[in-house]
């Protein structure tokens, strides 16, 4: 089960390099047009959570397969009918996710640590209600971004001499996958937002 950054890499690493052509085309939709498919990038970004989810629920069992895709599905479907709602948990979701990240390193208290968990949760989930246009191109951009980079990091990965390098520089240092994915989701967000104004929409 894909539940880290090493288990992806290895993933990409095990398939078919013609799996990289539609990862980046996938990508490239996303980055350029997610905002006028916003809705079904939540319930995406949804079931992917599910998929994870339902993966740490079985563990090791024989079953972990059937626990993620259970675990998709349910999540999708949860948040497909108040997709708005759900775009707010997802910006809060993302908060965590991101707060967990950059806390873990530190020596903190298992009480404060989640103490800042919840609390990212609910300033994300607020502002995500508040400013819902731009967690959505953030969300979609973001989404875009690990898609492309995917395709590229299989395209990569399929010349050996280059594996060892590439997993080696996402398992030592903190820096290199997010800055990878923070240029084309800020480029992404940019265009949209672009994109955006000009047509004059909302949505």
């Amino acid at each position: 089960m894909i539940t880290s950054v090493n288990d992806w890499i290895t993933f990409l690493r095990s398939t078919d390099s013609a799996i990289a052509f539609p990862l980046v085309i996938c990508g490239l939709g996303l980055m350029l047009f997610g905002w006028r498919m916003w809705k079904a990038c939540v319930v995406l970004a949804f079931g992917l959570i599910g998929a994870v989810a339902g993966g740490i629920v079985a563990g090791q069992s024989e079953n972990q397969a059937m626990f993620a895709i259970v675990g998709a599905v349910l999540f999708g479907v949860v948040s497909s009918y108040p997709v708005r709602q759900a775009l707010a948990v997802l910006g809060g979701l993302i908060g965590v996710g991101v707060t967990h990240f950059y806390i873990s390193p530190l020596i903190l208290n298992e009480i404060v640590h989640w103490s800042l968990c919840a609390t990212a949760f609910i300033v994300f989930a607020g502002y995500s209600l508040l400013s819902k246009q731009r967690v959505v191109i953030f969300v979609t951009a973001f989404l875009g971004a690990v898609l492309l980079m995917s395709g590229l990091a299989a395209w990569v990965m399929s010349m050996p001499v280059f594996f060892d390098t590439v997993r080696a520089l996402t398992s030592y240092s903190m820096i290199v996958v997010p800055f990878l994915l923070v240029v084309p989701a800020a480029m992404s967000c940019f265009y949209q937002i672009a994109e955006v104004h000009r047509l004059q929409l909302d949505l």
